[in-house]
């Protein structure tokens, strides 16, 4: 399977072009469909939206298997894939095994960092290869959204 956009050669059941980021598919796909992120708050709790509930940086699941879960990013680094010894394992098989890395900057900010993986990370609807997260960032990695909530004080 060629890229719609660039030419690339792709693996057959990609759903992004690893090269370029162009969505493989139609856009009025229902397995593709773009839910922004308002649309997804919807089906949240209130409170999972308020924000940190400490002095902790964390991400909440907004949609995917475990929706609603809320996950501290106390360490240094937090890596995310499918691979059992991932700190924050996402198991399905949009995401891949090493994914992305969330670290914690000398500076006390948390950034992102794609690890080349298959799908991509997104930040706000863009593909992104490292960037800065700011409290309220939507995340997606594979089939999960996640919500950034930079810690309280």
């Amino acid at each position: 399977m060629n890229c719609r956009r660039c030419g690339e050669i792709l693996n057959a059941n990609a759903n992004f072009c690893w090269k370029c980021g162009a969505p493989q598919h139609e856009a009025t796909s229902p397995e593709t469909v773009a839910v922004p992120v308002v649309g997804a708050f919807e089906s949240i709790h209130s409170d999972t939206l308020s924000g940190p509930r400490g002095h902790v940086d964390e991400l909440v699941v907004v949609s995917g298997q475990s929706a609603g879960t809320r996950f501290a990013l106390t360490n240094e680094t937090t890596s995310v894939g499918r691979h059992e010894n991932s700190d924050l394992l996402l198991d399905d098989v949009s995401v891949s095994r090493h994914h992305a890395i969330f670290t914690r900057t000398a500076s006390g900010r948390i950034t992102l960092r794609d690890l080349n993986s298959l799908n991509g990370t997104y930040v706000n609807g863009a593909r992104v290869e490292e960037t800065a997260l700011h409290s309220a960032d939507e995340v997606q990695i594979g089939k999960f959204k996640l919500v950034f909530w930079e810690a309280t004080l």
